[in-house]
């Protein structure tokens, strides 16, 4: 079927840092970039997709341990009802963020913007088979990433 990204997650804003950050802090602090920190308390502790706001609009992350965003970054609640989130970090990390851009100087992505996407959504049994194919081989990149910086090293 297919659907607006609006009825498969709640796009949601980071917030500021600030009281949060903290050097012995375990909960990673995400933006645009990546990792930025760690924080004392998480804003959310659920699997999410995490989209661009400002700045480094075109690369999504997928998160599956609490973390905290800062303001240039999104993160989505999943409707797990129609949506596996990994399943939706693939197909919005399938996109061109970038034609969707409405900053001047610096990109800029819009919640309404972004929730008028629309999305084919298979059975989460034809979801859950394409994961089964497309997840060890995620996970075979990052540990041959891995192994590239510690050789690099």
């Amino acid at each position: 079927m297919r659907y607006r990204l609006d009825q498969l997650a709640i796009i949601k804003y980071g917030k500021d840092q600030k009281k949060v950050i903290s050097e012995t802090g375990s909960i990673p602090i995400y933006g645009t970039g990546g990792l930025v920190g760690y924080a004392t308390d998480s804003l959310y502790d659920k699997p999410s997709v995490l989209i661009g706001r400002k700045g480094t609009i075109e690369k999504v992350q997928y998160i599956t341990q609490p973390f905290w965003t800062i303001d240039t970054l999104f993160y989505t609640i999943v409707n797990e009802k129609i949506v596996r989130p990994h399943f939706l970090y693939y197909l919005i990390s399938q996109l061109d963020l970038k034609k969707y851009n409405e900053g001047t100087t610096i990109p800029s992505l819009r919640t309404e913007t972004l929730n008028k996407i629309e999305f084919n959504i298979p059975s989460f049994r034809i979801q859950d088979k394409i994961l089964e194919i497309i997840e060890p081989i995620e996970n075979k990149i990052i540990l041959n990433n891995i192994i590239n910086d510690n050789l690099a090293a």
